[in-house]
C-alpha cells in the first residue's frame, strides 16, 4: 500500500513550488522548515529547493555543513554579518559554488580582498548588491570592473561617504567598459556623477535597460533628454531634489 501512495522526488518537487511560488521569503523558510520535519524525502527534496542563504555573525563555523547540503544555492545575503568580511568571502571562495547573486549592502568597509579570492573561483556572478556602504572609491569600482565582467545588475547605491573624487569618474567608465552584459546600475547619490558619465553606461553597454540616478544634481535635463533619444528603450530613473544632508563627500 505504501508503495503505491509512493511519489517520486520530482512530483513533490514540482508540487512544493507550485505551493509556494507566490509566498514571501519568510514564510517560504517557515514552510520549508516544516516539510523538512516530515520525511527525510521531503528533507532532502527541501534542500534542494533552497536558492538563497543569508549568512549571520554565528554562521561560518557551519557553512562547511549549510554548502554540501544546500547544492542548489545561487544567492548569498551577507548584509547581517558584521564580523571580517573579507576572511568571510575568503572561506566562501573555496566552495564549489555557482553563485549568480551576491549582496554585502550597509557594511563599514568595501572587502576588496575577500572580493579578489572570490572572483578567482566563483567565476558566475550577474548581480552585485552593495548599497549604502559606509565608504566607496575610485579602487573599489577599478576591482568591480577587473573581477565581475558578467554583471548584469549593479547596485553602488547611496554610499555613505565618498572618496577620492576626481577619479571616482574614471573607475566608472571603467564599468561601463568592462561590465558588457550589464542591464542595470545604480547610482544614486552618486552626485559627482555628470553627463559624460551617463552617456559612458548609454554608449558602452549595448544590453543596458535601467540607470538610476536619484539625487545627481550634476546630470541635467538636457543629458536626460539626449539619452532617451539616442537609446529609446533604456530606462533612466533620475530626481532633481537636492541630496539628503546626511551623505558627505570625502576629498
Amino acid at each position: 500500500m505504501t508503495s503505491d501512495l509512493y511519489l517520486p522526488d520530482e512530483c513533490w518537487e514540482c508540487i512544493f513550488k507550485f505551493l509556494f511560488k507566490d509566498g514571501d521569503d519568510d514564510d517560504n523558510r517557515c514552510s520549508f522548515k516544516s516539510l523538512s520535519l516530515v520525511s527525510k524525502q521531503f528533507l532532502s527534496i527541501s534542500n534542494c529547493l533552497k536558492f538563497s542563504l543569508t549568512i549571520y555573525d554565528p554562521t561560518p563555523p557551519f557553512l562547511c555543513d549549510l554548502f554540501p547540503r544546500f547544492s542548489n544555492l545561487n544567492s548569498l545575503d551577507l548584509r547581517c554579518y558584521y564580523g571580517d568580511l573579507d576572511s568571510l568571502l575568503f572561506q566562501i571562495s573555496r566552495f564549489p559554488l555557482n553563485l549568480t547573486s551576491l549582496n554585502f549592502s550597509d557594511q563599514d568597509i568595501f572587502p576588496a580582498d575577500g572580493l579578489r579570492a572570490f572572483s578567482k573561483n566563483i567565476t558566475t556572478l550577474t548581480s552585485l548588491t552593495c548599497y549604502h556602504l559606509e565608504t566607496l572609491n575610485s579602487t573599489h569600482l577599478f576591482l568591480i570592473a577587473d573581477c565581475f565582467p558578467l554583471l548584469e545588475e549593479l547596485d553602488l547605491s547611496y554610499p555613505v561617504k565618498i572618496n577620492y573624487r576626481s577619479n571616482l569618474l574614471d573607475g566608472l567608465e571603467a564599468i561601463s567598459l568592462s561590465l558588457f552584459k550589464l542591464r542595470k546600475v545604480d547610482l544614486s547619490r552618486h552626485c559627482y556623477i555628470n553627463d559624460q558619465s551617463l552617456f559612458h553606461f548609454i554608449n558602452n553597454c549595448k544590453l543596458l535597460e535601467e540607470v538610476i540616478v536619484i539625487f545627481c544634481p550634476r546630470i541635467t535635463i538636457a543629458c536626460i533628454a539626449s539619452a532617451y533619444r539616442k537609446r529609446p528603450i533604456v530606462t533612466v530613473s533620475y530626481s532633481i531634489t537636492s541630496e539628503p544632508d546626511d551623505y558627505a563627500i570625502a576629498m
